[in-house]
């Protein structure tokens, strides 16, 4: 979408003239999506002067983990980086130009570098099946040391919107104005469809209700244990030739296991970003002294790190779900 921006330096005046006029350090930036070059140009400049200014921002997901890094160490504490799903299908209904793994990647990073996410899960997408939700009740219990959703709920269908201004495209009847305009205006002196911004509305769905409330509740019970004191965890700890996996995401005691190579060496290339077999297959074999490894070596390794879910796999690529146990990398 086309958009206008301030210069970054128009950006750093304002927000010293707002500070020294108004007596704080905290921000709260009001773009939905914010411009990806302020991330060096603004929050960088901040990190290499070392001011203690609080920020939160709106973004999108797609972050590499130098972006999540240099926000956190300019002041971002909160951030809104537009996840609201795990499943692929519904992102690609939602035209998000995201994919699950780079939520992940996302949530990843910024629990790393102590950024708060506020992230929900929406459902109730039209052509959404059984599948969509499976995938999600399968994933939450091998990421329940990340930051949870502060909600999961149905989509809230708007004025302007795809599905407002083309409702028969997707199979979705609009049956009237949001309920709540009913106790505000007088539905009898004025006409509600003309100024309400959201809408009740009925989706055809063959979907089980019974996933829906499992994922609801699954979601419940990690923002529960998020709370408590027996907060999930899942990292790992790199030693000469091999790491160690702690792993306190269940409902039993914790886990220590340890990792030689190859895949302790495949734990540390997923983690900075999601690799291909391609990628995995070369570096682990650079990475690999005198480089003779074999092929079925590599799979066994990924094959027992997806199973312990170590490892997550989506479309060829693969991220490490543990977080780094070195507060400097």
């Amino acid at each position: 979408m086309k958009f206008r921006s301030k210069a970054p330096e128009q950006v750093f005046e304002e927000m010293r003239y707002l500070s020294s006029r108004y007596d704080t350090a905290r921000f709260r930036f009001v773009d939905n999506i914010i411009e990806m070059k302020y991330i060096e140009d603004v929050f960088g400049k901040l990190a290499t002067d070392h001011y203690d200014l609080e920020f939160f921002i709106e973004t999108k997901s797609n972050l590499s983990k130098r972006q999540v890094q240099t926000l956190a160490r300019g002041g971002v504490k909160s951030m809104q980086p537009g996840i609201e799903s795990l499943s692929q299908s519904t992102l690609k209904e939602m035209d998000k130009g995201v994919t699950p793994i780079q939520n992940l990647q996302c949530l990843r990073w910024s629990s790393y570098y102590n950024v708060h996410v506020s992230w929900n899960i929406l459902l109730g997408f039209p052509g959404e099946t059984n599948e969509d939700y499976q995938k999600q009740i399968d994933l939450i219990p091998a990421i329940v040391h990340l930051q949870p959703p502060e909600s999961v709920g149905k989509l809230w269908l708007e004025r302007f919107s795809p599905y407002f201004t083309r409702p028969q495209q997707y199979g979705i009847r609009i049956t009237g104005p949001g309920v709540a305009y009913d106790y505000v205006y007088d539905p009898k002196s004025i006409d509600l469809n003309k100024i309400a911004y959201d809408f009740e509305y009925e989706v055809d769905s063959k979907l089980d209700p019974a996933l829906f409330a499992e994922l609801t509740a699954l979601a419940a019970e990690w923002k529960r244990r998020h709370a408590s004191g027996d907060k999930p965890f899942l990292f790992y700890a790199k030693s000469i030739g091999y790491v160690t996996v702690y792993d306190g995401r269940g409902d039993g005691p914790p886990s220590r296991e340890r990792y030689d190579r190859p895949a302790s060496l495949i734990i540390e290339l997923c983690s900075d970003a999601p690799k291909s077999l391609e990628q995995i297959q070369e570096e682990v074999r650079a990475g690999q002294e005198g480089g003779q490894v074999d092929a079925d070596s590599i799979d066994r390794a990924l094959t027992q790190l997806l199973t312990k879910r170590v490892l997550y796999q989506d479309r060829g690529k693969y991220l490490t779900l543990a977080l780094p146990m070195n507060p400097h990398v």
